[in-house]
């Protein structure tokens, strides 16, 4: 591994422990492009794997989710037919969230898409899903936090303090950290194995 990959990874895991988001998903996008794409896309599927039990039991007619995962998972390939205006149907703490990140795992292995934007289709993948997690696992204690949050009638001063009570909770903030450590952890594994 050279120095420049180790100095990216010494970078994700600082920007995942101070929660810079940006930075993180910069220097992820950066270390995904050393490897191939479809060993890139097992960087992700993890996150997303984790989070299909808690989307299944708020949905369990939604099997489809599951097909498209697996799809993309084992075979590498997904249809170019991707049902992205179901997101409304599924309002759920996180789901829309982890549903865009299918979507762009999806995307990242169709053939129509370079590279680059394969990379940051993966990107995308995992940013959104540990948002997933992190929504989930904070707003099914607090259901009506959440409905006030999604409520449009909400005046914005208040759904701009929900969320930074959610963002400042301790234990989102823990989670947060936890995840992207665990995508660097991943990443230097494969970018070892390469």
């Amino acid at each position: 591994m050279d120095a420049n990959i180790q100095t990216d990874l010494a970078q994700l895991r600082i920007s995942a422990q101070q929660r810079e988001w940006g930075t993180s998903q910069d220097t992820l996008k950066r270390l995904l492009a050393h490897l191939d794409p479809l060993i890139a896309v097992s960087i992700a599927a993890p996150l997303l794997e984790t989070f299909l039990p808690k989307f299944e039991v708020a949905y369990p007619q939604a099997r489809w989710v599951r097909d498209v995962l697996l799809t993309v998972i084992v075979y590498g390939s997904a249809s170019d037919d991707l049902p992205v205006n179901s997101i409304p149907q599924f309002p759920t703490a996180g789901c829309a969230h982890f549903l865009l990140g299918v979507f762009d795992l999806a995307r990242s292995v169709q053939t129509q898409y370079t590279h680059f934007e394969k990379y940051s289709h993966i990107t995308n993948t995992v940013a959104n899903t540990i948002l997933a997690h992190l929504q989930y696992d904070h707003f099914r204690y607090r259901p009506d936090s959440y409905a006030t949050l999604r409520d449009e009638l909400t005046p914005l001063e208040e759904r701009e303090r929900l969320q930074f009570n959610f963002w400042m909770d301790k234990h989102v903030a823990d989670g947060d950290v936890a995840y992207w450590l665990d995508i660097a952890n991943r990443l230097e594994t494969a970018l070892n194995n390469r």
